[in-house]
């Protein structure tokens, strides 16, 4: 984002004026008519004009909670950047790993370091002037709270750093925090990134997963949100004149919605938008790279889409099944449609490793064939028909959007034992990007047998009921890219640490497990 220059405020001296004393005496002759003066008028110095930087973007997305993968965007990365609080930034850094390094906030933090190994225990100090726009102060209850949420909360971004913490505890009236860890993990620095006012956000209706949706109450960086129009996809930061470290420069930042890439073009060259990140084609990046003094360049947004097959369902848990439903997808026809007129998408082809990665290297193996996957089907148990005529398919109740749809037709029949294989793919409502990959990825199913539909839920039902109640097979959703490795890993593959039992014995009793440690106070 380009910098513009702070203007010096003006100030005005004040205007000095003589006063003309009239002495009078005795004389003969009369005394001079009286001179009229003029009093010098204090002119008000001009207004200062406010600095403002407008960026157009693509919409403001899903919602403003950073550590949801429903509300993954680079809007929201770029708003949590600016109004919320972090512990360590990430700097860019081509030698490591992961693209970038993780460097102490010193606006939030006096300091942040391992202060034990066993327990691994890393203390962290805050700032005694850190405080909220509405000036609680910033400290431990924060910390503890996002540390809560991020390991109860489905649906949170990568979330195995957290499930590490044993404790975190509050010294010195909250300013200091003290957290132990399960063992030593060397990517502590990523955690407690965009941390949120604990104190608002856990009273606000819809809490952690849904009260930061179209709003953000309250904030601690150098911008406060003065306003949010859904509407017209905009939303409007000003400057946090209670923030403690140094103030933006300037006053005023503005998202919002860029329109068509002509749209863009007429913005830029009239000087009413100065910064834009939105996705395009090869024509608008040929459009906006020929008006003078913009430069263009091409960015890899730092997630990815996904379907995720629940392995844990009957039908899903023989993994030729698993094999059989992903080799029957069009991957590059998702990552297409995915994509929408952004000609340039690229398929995500390793496990861990994105196309944003340092070092990546596709590990997929070739794409299934159709006869492959139906061969593994049949394997399976399944029986194939592809000469069945077509069935109505009326798609799953209780979706977010309420509007009745149309029957869905399948092509020829998937069974086994006479039940016709079916797959519930979960899609969170407010994302129409899913929606239509999600929508995608049914038609192909449906296109040799399989009765798939397509459930839009809001994000919180998504991710805890309809995964809770079994309501959905499969997950079409974002997931963020970059960050520690071994994180990722244990958070998209991993399973939760089961709490060790002593096996009973004739000699004694079955000792009760630990029950967990209570929060701070």
């Amino acid at each position: 984002m380009p910098r513009t220059a702070r203007r010096a405020r003006v100030t005005a001296g004040a205007l000095a004026s003589a006063t003309l004393m009239l002495v009078s005496a005795c004389t003969v002759n009369p005394p001079p008519a009286p001179q009229s003066t003029e009093t010098p008028k204090s002119v008000a110095p001009p207004p200062q004009r406010i600095s403002q930087i407008i960026m157009g973007i693509d919409s403001i997305g899903a919602g403003f909670n950073p550590h949801l993968r429903s509300d993954l965007s680079a809007v929201t990365a770029a708003i949590s950047a600016l109004v919320l609080p972090s512990a360590f930034r990430p700097i860019p850094d081509s030698s490591t790993a992961t693209g970038s390094r993780w460097e102490m906030d010193p606006t939030l933090l006096v300091s942040a370091k391992v202060t034990s190994e066993a327990p691994f225990t890393v203390t962290y100090r805050i700032r005694p002037e850190a405080s909220w726009t509405d000036n609680a102060p910033i400290a431990a209850d924060d910390f503890w709270y996002l540390w809560q949420q991020m390991v109860s909360q489905p649906g949170v971004v990568d979330p195995a750093g957290y499930d590490l913490i044993t404790g975190v505890h509050s010294v010195e009236g909250g300013k200091q925090v003290v957290v132990t860890f399960a063992k030593p993990y060397p990517a502590w620095r990523e955690l407690f990134s965009n941390i949120v006012p604990a104190h608002i956000v856990k009273d606000v209706p819809g809490g952690f997963p849904a009260g930061l949706a179209r709003a953000l109450p309250v904030t601690g960086g150098q911008f406060r949100v003065e306003n949010i129009d859904p509407q017209r996809d905009a939303i409007l930061l000003a400057r946090n004149d209670r923030y403690w470290g140094p103030p933006a420069k300037p006053d005023l930042v503005l998202f919002r919605r860029a329109g068509s890439a002509a749209a863009l073009a007429d913005s830029i060259r009239n000087g009413d938008t100065q910064v834009a990140q939105v996705h395009g084609g090869s024509a608008a990046f040929a459009q906006l790279s020929v008006i003078p003094s913009v430069q263009t360049t091409r960015v890899v947004t730092p997630r990815v889409m996904q379907l995720a097959l629940r392995a844990a369902e009957p039908k899903l848990t023989d993994v030729r099944v698993r094999r059989a439903i992903l080799g029957l997808l069009d991957v590059g026809l998702l990552a297409t449609v995915g994509a929408g007129s952004d000609n340039t998408v690229t398929l995500d082809q390793a496990q861990v490793r994105t196309p944003s990665d340092p070092g990546y290297v596709p590990t997929a193996p070739p794409a299934m064939s159709e006869g492959a996957a139906l061969g593994l089907l049949k394997a399976a148990g399944y029986r194939v028909e592809k000469d069945a005529p077509p069935s109505a398919l009326v798609p799953p109740a209780g979706g977010a959007t309420g509007v009745p749809h149309p029957p869905e037709v399948t092509r020829g029949r998937i069974s086994k034992n006479g039940e016709q294989l079916s797959l519930v793919i979960g899609v969170a409502a407010n994302d129409p990007t899913s929606q239509a990959v999600a929508n995608t990825a049914a038609d192909q199913l449906r296109n040799v047998g399989i009765a798939a539909t397509v459930l839009a839920l809001d994000p919180v039902k998504l991710y805890r009921d309809a995964l809770a109640t079994h309501q959905v097979d499969a997950i079409v959703g974002w997931q963020q890219a970059g960050g520690d490795l071994a994180t990722l890993l244990a958070s998209r593959y991993g399973c939760g640490a089961l709490t060790p039992l002593a096996v009973p014995t004739a000699e004694g009793p079955v000792p009760t497990p630990a029950a967990p440690q209570a929060p701070p106070t």
